[in-house]
């Protein structure tokens, strides 16, 4: 499975956004052509597209901030979900964050989002007695 995975370029652009509609993750405050830009350039092994006869299937994002790494994005095209395409993505950006010096990574779940959450606890993830609290700036009109 890995060989259909490689690292997400700045010309992937509209093709990731697409496949980000279709899952509801975009777009988010904040998350535009340049936030894309901004990610790839911090963290461009990490930035992963699962590709096939040259179109993107699936999506994800593995971050690092200098003390955990971030799980952002993973998607997958609905008609191509339950087939191992999200979890070898997972996967590779798991090893890639590992790689970096990364030993715990954590994401977010919509609370709505069991089908996410299912997918996540059964790779391992636990849910975190954190909260997450958010405030939007001046600006932030998404």
């Amino acid at each position: 499975m890995e060989d259909h995975i490689s690292e997400m370029t700045l010309e992937d652009f509209e093709e990731v956004a697409s496949v980000w509609e279709e899952a509801e993750l975009w777009p988010h405050v904040g998350e535009d052509r340049d936030w894309f830009e901004r990610a790839l350039a911090r963290n461009p092994t990490c930035a992963l597209v699962w590709r096939e006869e040259g179109k993107i299937l699936g999506t994800v994002i593995g971050a690092w901030d200098g003390l955990r790494g971030w799980i952002y994005h993973l998607a997958v095209l609905k008609g191509r979900r339950n087939r191992g395409l999200g979890g070898a993505l997972l996967a590779a950006a798991e090893v890639r964050l590992w790689e970096l010096g990364v030993r715990q990574i954590n994401l977010m779940v919509y609370e709505e989002n069991g089908f996410a959450e299912s997918f996540y606890l059964r790779r391992g993830y636990e849910r975190s007695p954190v909260n997450v609290l958010r405030k939007g700036l001046p600006g932030a009109d998404r």
